[in-house]
């Protein structure tokens, strides 16, 4: 569990801290335009401050403590080759907790364009995530011999699938709902909830 927790520290620093930094990088060139507005988390688009990096390096750690965990327990079930294990993992959680990121009352899903690429950039930072801990794992705590017992083995892997589907169509809805509500606010206020600028309360 030890291995698992650090090592789940470590690609959660890399993943969801230095790739989501990368990824809003990426996301304010892509909307120059929207240089110095508010994002729902209160941060200036452009402004790339220390305390804003620490922050999510240490929402990283925290998440990574936790991924670690999960993966250790999980991985046994996830009906894929030890290969593949860090990866099906990453979708696994991309398609549950991922479905917390992708709130459609984020003000900044209206705001950045195209959301396509939005939500794209930040669900590959699940899968990248996923890859880093099942090969960190499987490198040092590698998945032991277990005792076979088909029936549990098929009841959980469909739960997991089950729960998986329900997920696909979680995030379809989700998504579909962003790409109609893109480009309706210019800038985040009030600190979350969705409160936001609409686009046609700003004159052109």
């Amino acid at each position: 569990m030890r291995w698992a927790v650090a090592l789940g520290a470590l690609s959660g620093v890399i993943s969801a801290g230095v790739g989501a930094r990368l990824v809003m990088r990426i996301i304010a060139l892509a909307n120059p335009d929207r240089d110095g507005v508010f994002t729902d988390a209160e941060a200036t688009v452009g402004d790339i401050t220390f305390g804003g990096t620490m922050n999510l390096l240490l929402l990283g750690t925290v998440a990574g403590v936790m991924g670690g965990a999960v993966y250790l327990g999980l991985r046994r079930w996830l009906p894929v080759p030890a290969t593949w294990k860090g990866l099906a993992y990453g979708i696994f959680s991309l398609l549950t907790v991922g479905q917390l990121l992708f709130d459609t009352h984020n003000a900044d899903f209206q705001i950045f364009e195209p959301v396509v690429m939005v939500i794209a950039l930040f669900s590959v930072l699940f899968l990248f995530n996923g890859l880093i801990l099942g090969t960190l794992v499987g490198r040092f705590h590698p998945e032991p011999e277990y005792r076979p017992s088909l029936r549990v083995s098929r009841a959980v892997t469909g739960v997991i699938v089950a729960v998986c589907l329900l997920g696909i169509v979680a995030h379809a809805i989700t998504t579909v709902q962003m790409i109609n509500d893109e480009g309706s606010r210019v800038s985040a206020v009030g600190g979350g909830g969705g409160c936001a600028v609409p686009a046609s309360d700003v004159a052109p």
